[in-house]
C-alpha cells in the first residue's frame, strides 16, 4: 500500500487552464464582433454592387426627331426609360417628335436611368402681342424676334415719322397689343413714310440666300417679291441653300425705288464663286443721307 500510495498520480494544478480559458474568451469577445461588422459589411458591398449594378453601363442612343413611341422602346431596349418633361415648337422636325433630350447621345449611364424629353408640340404657344406703334422700325424688328414673331411685310403710309410704326396688322386686319397671337406667326408693320414720300436705293442682293435677303430687305425698308426662278432646286433643302444671281429691279446707282416697293429675284443652286458684297450685313450701309436728314 506504501508503494501504492507513492505510484499514484499527483492531480495537474488547473490554474494555468483556467487563465488559457480565460484568455480565449477574451481575444473571441474582441474578435467576434469585428468579424460581424466585417461580414456585414462585405454582405451590404455585395448587395450595393447588385443594386447600383456595378460595371455596367447603357449607352444612351440619339432620340432626336424620333416619335415618343419610337424613342421609348429604343431605350426600353438598352434598360432605359423615358420622362416628358417639356414642349417646344420648331417646324424643323415632325410634330411630337423629340427635340432635345438629357442625358446626351453618345453618354453612357447606369441601367434603369430616366432620359428626359422635350417633345415638339402640334401648335406654337400662344403668347401675348407686342405693342409695337409708335417703336421705329429697328426697335419693332428686335421685340418681334425677341417674342418669337417674324416681320412678314413692311407697308408705307404718308406720316411725319419716317419709319416709325403706325400700325400692326395680322391675316390683314390689325391686332392690338396683349392680343392672343401663335409664337412664329408673321405680322405686318405699317410704317411711316416721311411727307415727302422718301424714295430709297436698290439694294445689291446678288449672292445672298433667301433669308439673307430678307435680313437686308428690312433693313432697307423694302420687301421681297416673287422668285422668278430656282435654277437646280430639286428639293426645300437646294431652295434653302441657293442664292441670288439676279434680281429686278437691278442694282443701279441712280435708281430710287418707294420704300416698302418689293425686288423680285432669280435664284441657283449652283453657288460656286456666288458671293455677296462685303459688308452686306451692316445696317449703315442702307441709311441714306436723306434719311438721315429726316430722322434727325
Amino acid at each position: 500500500m506504501g508503494s501504492a500510495a507513492i505510484l499514484a498520480p499527483h492531480p495537474e494544478p488547473l490554474v494555468g487552464r483556467v487563465n488559457l480559458s480565460m484568455s480565449q474568451r477574451r481575444s473571441v469577445s474582441l474578435v467576434l464582433p469585428l468579424l460581424v461588422v466585417a461580414v456585414l459589411m462585405f454582405i451590404g458591398w455585395g448587395w450595393l454592387r447588385l443594386y447600383t449594378r456595378h460595371g455596367e453601363a447603357m449607352r444612351v442612343p440619339d432620340l432626336q426627331g424620333l416619335s415618343l413611341e419610337e424613342a421609348a422602346a429604343m431605350l426600353e431596349k438598352r434598360d432605359l426609360s423615358a420622362l416628358v418633361i417639356d414642349s417646344v415648337y420648331t417646324e424643323e422636325l415632325p410634330k411630337g417628335s423629340v427635340v432635345e433630350q438629357d442625358p446626351e447621345p453618345g453618354i453612357d449611364v447606369k441601367p434603369g436611368r430616366k432620359v428626359y424629353l422635350v417633345l415638339n408640340a402640334d401648335q406654337p404657344k400662344m403668347i401675348d402681342m407686342p405693342g409695337l406703334v409708335d417703336l421705329s422700325k429697328r426697335q419693332a424688328m428686335s421685340v418681334l424676334e425677341i417674342v418669337g414673331l417674324k416681320v412678314k411685310e413692311l407697308q408705307y403710309r404718308p406720316d411725319p415719322c419716317l419709319d416709325c410704326v403706325i400700325e400692326q396688322r395680322y391675316k390683314g386686319v390689325p391686332i392690338s397689343a396683349n392680343d392672343k397671337i401663335r409664337r412664329g406667326e408673321a405680322i405686318t408693320l405699317v410704317l411711316g413714310a416721311g411727307e415727302k414720300g422718301e424714295r430709297v436705293p436698290v439694294p445689291d442682293l446678288r449672292g445672298l440666300t433667301r433669308s439673307e435677303v430678307a435680313m437686308v430687305l428690312n433693313m432697307a425698308s423694302l420687301n421681297p417679291g416673287v422668285v422668278v426662278e430656282c435654277a437646280g432646286c430639286n428639293s426645300k433643302g437646294d431652295s434653302t441653300l441657293a442664292r441670288v444671281y439676279r434680281q429686278s429691279p437691278a442694282v443701279d446707282q441712280n435708281t430710287r425705288i418707294a420704300m416698302g416697293s418689293v425686288i423680285d429675284l432669280w435664284l441657283t443652286s449652283d453657288t460656286v464663286g456666288l458671293r455677296p458684297q462685303s459688308g452686306w450685313n451692316d445696317p449703315a450701309r442702307y441709311i441714306t443721307n436723306d434719311t438721315l436728314d429726316v430722322i434727325e
